[in-house]
């Protein structure tokens, strides 16, 4: 279960931090203030069950985390492009 939370928390981790990087070149200060709250609850959560299970000597958790890593810069790249479509299905105005 700690597994599972430490790979979605970093998932989102990442994913925050490269909208970080985009709201910060945008300037838009309102988002980059909220995306700047998830970013640091997401990290309490990921650091705190990573070190906790890995002091206890659960090494595979690592290997949680740092999946949880690479798929979320994947996807923050993906979804962080004003080019995908996927914020147009999402957010698709109503007619």
């Amino acid at each position: 279960m700690k597994e599972l939370i430490v790979l979605f928390s970093q998932i989102l981790y990442n994913i925050f931090k490269v909208l970080e990087i985009k709201y910060t070149y945008q300037n838009k200060v309102r988002a980059l203030l909220i995306n700047s709250v998830w970013i640091n609850l997401v990290s309490l959560v990921s650091t705190y069950y990573a070190i906790d299970d890995f002091l206890k000597g659960n090494f595979t958790i690592i290997i949680f985390y740092i999946i949880g890593s690479v798929i979320g810069k994947y996807l923050g790249m993906k979804l962080g492009n004003p080019r995908n479509q996927i914020w147009n299905k999402l957010f698709k105005p109503n007619k």
